[in-house]
């Protein structure tokens, strides 16, 4: 089998995006502030940060006067890559699974500004990996052509055993750049998550060219990193939004508990409000992470990378979980 050089950068939209990537969630579900709030955010810190996810759900439900449209338009104005998801999460968790179809994700992929899409999932799909791979790429050209030419991204649920043949095959027919699961489908902890990382990554290669991997509601900046070390390139979730991060060990803690760590950055001395003073010191640090996170895996030394920034107590179970202390 011939090897497959991982990618430094993937072109969607036309906007090129530096691998790993960490995109910021923008959601209805779970949060303290309106969408419109934390869109206008990330524009007044696009120097942190040039990508963010949002919710086709949420636009879907969003009324003129709340300035989604404004903000996306802003966002890509500036150059920025904006992120649509299918909606499904926030439908899920508002119970309107049955009134939230693929023909409304239709009506806001043609209503809406974005740069690139995930497409309609399926979350309980057929046992059968036949219909269940033809349903995916089934339903992957129907919002393809919702979307023009906007590239739609493939999302395959599944089980830890069946998705990597699975996305390979919906990749190999399909012919996308990239495709997406779950973090949670990936099994139950983070180092069963990250053997399934590594089998997928073998499972796409072996195609024969390189498929960027994301991940799903992966925001926590230790799994980011130990999901990229495995070959996971690209990331969404909501912590950014949820949780207040520590600069010094990358751990997450409750959004109440900012006050602790507020000296970490200068915005934490800023004359603006508790939230925006938290998004700013976690975008802060997901900038620096990432940065320093890309450079590591482009150099072949992810592993180190993980050694230097996790807390001890953690990387010596991943050595021992992985076999590091042997490869180093």
């Amino acid at each position: 089998m011939t090897m497959i050089t991982r990618l430094e950068e993937i072109t969607l939209g036309g906007n090129r995006l530096a691998m790993p990537v960490f995109f910021p969630s923008v959601s209805t579900v779970k949060t303290a502030l309106a969408p419109s709030e934390y869109l206008a955010t990330l524009h007044s810190l696009r120097d942190m940060n040039q990508q963010f996810l949002v919710s086709a759900f949420d636009l879907g439900r969003s009324h003129n006067s709340d300035g989604l449209e404004h903000w996306l338009t802003a966002a890509q104005d500036t150059g920025a890559t904006v992120l649509m998801d299918s909606g499904n999460y926030e439908s899920y968790w508002k119970d309107e699974q049955v009134s939230w179809r693929q023909a409304d994700f239709h009506d806001v992929l043609r209503r809406f500004p974005c740069t690139f899409a995930f497409g309609f999932d399926e979350q309980n799909p057929p046992a059968d990996a036949d219909a269940h791979a033809g349903l995916v790429v089934e339903r992957w050209r129907q919002d393809q052509i919702a979307a023009g030419n906007r590239v739609i991204v493939p999302i395959v649920h599944g089980t830890p055993e069946s998705l990597p043949e699975l996305c390979a095959r919906v990749a190999q027919e399909t012919q996308v750049p990239m495709i997406a699961v779950a973090e949670r489908r990936l099994g139950s902890g983070v180092f069963e998550r990250t053997r399934s990382v590594m089998a997928l990554r073998k499972a796409l290669d072996d195609n024969g060219r390189y498929v960027g991997l994301h991940l799903l509601g992966t925001g926590n900046p230790i799994s980011i990193a130990l999901y990229a070390w495995a070959g996971a390139d690209s990331f969404d979730g909501l912590e950014w939004c949820q949780t207040v991060v520590d600069h010094d060990t990358g751990l997450l803690f409750h959004l109440s508990q900012s006050d602790f760590f507020r000296r970490q950055t200068a915005w934490g001395e800023g004359d603006i409000s508790f939230y925006a003073r938290t998004l700013a010191h976690n975008l802060t640090f997901y900038a620096d992470w990432m940065q320093r996170l890309r450079q590591a895996i482009h150099q072949g030394d992810g592993l180190n990378f993980c050694r230097f920034n996790f807390p001890p107590y953690v990387f010596s179970q991943c050595a021992e979980a992985f076999g590091w202390e042997a490869a180093a």
